[in-house]
C-alpha cells in the first residue's frame, strides 16, 4: 500500500496555509508531526508549537522559546523544530508568550499549533477559553476520534458533562454519527473561533471500525454543511476524502 500523503489528503495549500492550528479530540500531535514530516520532505522549514500544552518527546528536535540561535540551527540541520516552554517535571511543554509566538511565524515557512487539549481522549467540546488559536492562523483542522462511536459520552469524551450538556445527551448515552457531525460543524464545537478561516475536519482511527462506511456517512454530512472533510488512520495509512 502506497503511504498516505496527508498535506494533500487535508487539501492543505503549502502556499496559502503557512499557519496551521489543530484543535479537538486525541490524535492532533500525531497528525501535526505527521504534516511537519511531509512539509519539511519538500524543503519547507517548519516549526511546531503549542497554545496550550504538548507531551515532550525528547528524540525530536527542540529549541526553548526564545533560543534563537538554537532554532534557527535545528532548521538548518533538521528541517523542523519543536519550540516551547519546558516543564521538565511535567514531561511536557508549554505555550511560549504572546510576542514569542508571534515571532515565530517569522522564522519559518510552515507553523503547526497544537491549540487545544483533551487529555488523548476522542471527543472534545471546548470551554468558553478554548481553543486557543492565535489571530494569524490561516487554517483550523479540527481533529475527532472514530473510536468514539458506540462508547458512552463518559468513558470516550475529554469534559463529559460539557460534551453531554451541547449534545443534549446523557453522560451514560452512546456516540453516534450524528454527534461528530454536530461537534465538527459547530461554532460552539470544533469549529470555534474558526469561522473566517479555512477549516477541515480529520477523522481518525477509521480502521477500528467494523464498517468503514460510517466514517464516509459522517464526511457527507458534513460537506452538506459545506464543510471539507475526510477519514484515516495514520497507523495503517487508510484514507478517505468526501469532497
Amino acid at each position: 500500500m502506497n503511504s498516505v500523503n496527508y498535506v494533500q489528503l487535508i487539501n492543505i495549500d503549502p502556499q496559502k496555509h503557512r499557519r496551521i492550528a489543530v484543535v479537538g479530540g486525541g490524535g492532533k500531535t500525531s497528525l501535526i508531526f505527521r504534516l511537519a514530516e511531509e512539509l519539511k520532505a519538500t524543503g519547507r522549514k517548519v516549526i511546531v508549537t503549542t497554545t496550550t500544552h504538548m507531551a515532550y518527546d525528547r528524540t525530536r528536535s527542540y529549541a526553548e522559546a526564545g533560543d534563537w540561535e538554537k532554532l534557527k540551527y535545528n532548521l538548518e540541520n533538521y528541517g523542523y523544530t519543536v519550540t516551547a516552554v519546558l516543564e521538565k517535571e511535567k514531561g511536557k511543554i508549554a505555550s511560549p508568550s504572546g510576542k514569542i509566538l508571534n515571532q515565530l511565524k517569522e522564522h519559518c515557512d510552515t507553523l503547526l499549533t497544537e491549540a487545544d487539549g483533551a487529555k488523548c481522549l476522542p471527543l472534545k467540546v471546548p470551554e468558553n477559553w478554548e481553543p486557543v488559536i492565535p489571530s494569524w492562523t490561516d487554517l483550523v483542522i479540527g481533529v475527532l476520534g472514530l473510536d468514539s462511536l458506540e462508547k458512552k459520552i463518559a468513558d470516550t469524551a475529554h469534559r463529559p458533562d460539557k460534551v453531554a450538556a451541547f449534545l443534549r445527551k446523557n453522560v451514560s448515552d452512546q456516540v453516534v454519527p450524528e454527534d461528530l457531525v454536530k461537534i465538527a460543524s459547530s461554532v460552539n464545537g470544533l469549529r470555534k473561533d474558526a469561522e473566517n478561516r479555512d477549516y477541515r475536519v480529520y477523522l481518525n482511527k477509521v480502521d477500528v471500525l467494523e464498517k468503514p462506511e460510517v466514517a464516509e456517512t459522517i464526511c457527507r454530512k458534513l460537506k452538506e454543511r459545506e464543510i471539507f472533510a475526510v477519514y484515516g488512520s495514520i497507523r495503517h495509512e487508510i484514507k478517505q476524502t468526501v469532497r
